[in-house]
């Protein structure tokens, strides 16, 4: 029940949000779609690998979805008139949150499973009602 109120929440956020930033600055966005992809791809990891709870692989997620713009800031910051840019590092961190969010609802509901023996790889999806 709660996490279908996070979900909503973050997604809202998300149209309300973008739209607005956009205007102000393209490249904003962009962070918050890019962290998002890799905030997913962290939970989703996450998820399948490990033994750990929700709360943790939301944390995690988030995480590893912010490594790649904060490595991306830090590089901005060392070249000529560039420095760390805050807002954007704050963009990379809420695109990796609402990725981590929306993977960790989608992988609640959905499994795959790929197994491989010496002949064959099978793959099955599962979806939860």
């Amino acid at each position: 029940m709660v996490r279908k109120y996070i979900v909503k929440i973050v997604a809202i956020t998300i149209l309300l949000f973008i739209p607005v930033s956009s205007f102000a600055d393209d490249n904003f966005a962009l962070h918050i779609g890019l962290s998002a992809i890799f905030g997913a791809a962290g939970e989703s990891y996450l998820h399948y690998k490990t033994n750990l709870g929700t709360a943790e692989r939301i944390v995690y997620g988030t995480i590893i979805g912010s490594v790649p713009g904060f490595t991306k800031e830090l590089v901005d910051s060392t070249q000529g008139d560039n420095s760390f840019n805050g807002e954007q590092m704050a963009a990379n961190v809420l695109g990796a949150l609402v990725g981590s969010v929306i993977a960790n609802a989608v992988n609640n509901k959905i499994q795959l499973n790929i197994e491989q023996n010496r002949q064959r790889v099978m793959v099955s999806l599962l979806y939860r009602f």
